[in-house]
């Protein structure tokens, strides 16, 4: 054929996004069924942010955070959705606070934020000022070095996270005790603490439901250390004062509690943000006719082509 081109196959077409309700929300568990003219979505994964320790606490990391882009999946098939909890905030001696859970589209998991570590004085405290893994790592603690069995004093290292989901925590500072790092947030790592608690690392922002979020911050380190982000939770800057938790729906992290000495009665850390998974349907068509060599090209790279 002289201008390079077939006559169809049929070929399956991106053409708009689904009608009326293209964005499927979910914001509890339950199941996601594609319709017949559906074989191509685009995801938002969030799991549930770390809280936020107590006692010169780390920030909570937050909750792994996973997007694709003209996802294919089959047409009427369902899939199972999870989406995780937030870790809760802890206080006191010991306190670390809890890790956010898992959220998931079928075999696509995120993973829970890490909970924030925590300083103190008893035994075997050393063993909880260092951050904790997970989606984003936590913030670790200072560890004061008291107690009755030898511990090393010195700054706790900040906790991993998952590689394409989220970064690491930063480490505690502050001598003899004091500030903490914050969780690590989708965008980047918590930052260590130092004068004042570390910051969160920063989320990502996304407008996949139609109005701009930031999604999956850290949380801010005790004492005082800043948000990642508007919907994660800043430390506490003393004792007794209200600490951040992460909002609802975001993944972010909580914000590590205020350092005090024995006995530490108010120094809390606050709650991780619950997860979210988003699911955007796209339409396709099936169009007959004369295609190009370029045109096959582009649909067969786009995964398009049938």
């Amino acid at each position: 054929m002289s201008n390079g081109g077939i006559i169809g196959p049929q070929v399956t077409v991106i053409s708009s996004v689904a009608s009326p309700s293209p964005t499927k929300d979910f914001t509890a568990p339950g199941t996601y069924t594609a319709p017949s003219t559906v074989q191509l979505v685009d995801y938002l994964i969030v799991a549930g942010g770390g809280g936020g320790g107590a006692v010169g606490g780390g920030g909570g990391g937050a909750g792994g955070l996973l997007t694709y882009t003209n996802y294919q999946i089959t047409a009427g098939a369902a899939f199972s959705i999870v989406v995780g909890g937030g870790g809760s905030g802890r206080s006191g001696w010991n306190g670390t606070g809890a890790p956010g859970a898992d959220s998931s589209f079928g075999p696509i998991t995120a993973t829970g934020g890490g909970g924030g570590g925590t300083g103190g004085n008893t035994p075997y405290d050393w063993l909880r000022a260092s951050g904790n893994p997970g989606g984003s790592g936590s913030g670790a603690a200072f560890n004061a070095g008291s107690g009755t069995v030898p511990q090393p004093a010195g700054p706790g290292v900040g906790g991993s996270g998952v590689s394409g989901q989220g970064n690491p925590g930063g480490n505690g500072g502050g001598s003899p005790g004091g500030t903490a790092g914050g969780g690590g947030g989708s965008a980047s790592a918590g930052s260590n603490g130092g004068p004042a608690g570390g910051a969160g690392g920063s989320g990502t922002t996304s407008s996949i439901t139609g109005s701009p979020v930031v999604y999956a911050a850290g949380g801010g380190g005790g004492a005082a250390g800043p948000a990642g982000g508007p919907t994660a939770g800043a430390g506490q800057p003393t004792p007794g004062a209200a600490v951040g938790s992460g909002t609802a729906n975001t993944g972010s992290g909580g914000g590590g509690g205020a350092w005090q000495t024995n006995p530490a009665p108010g120094s809390n850390g606050g709650a991780g943000g619950s997860g979210r998974v988003v699911i955007v349907e796209k339409t396709t068509t099936l169009a007959p006719g004369v295609w190009s060599l370029k045109e096959q090209f582009e649909y067969k790279k786009q995964g398009t082509w049938t």
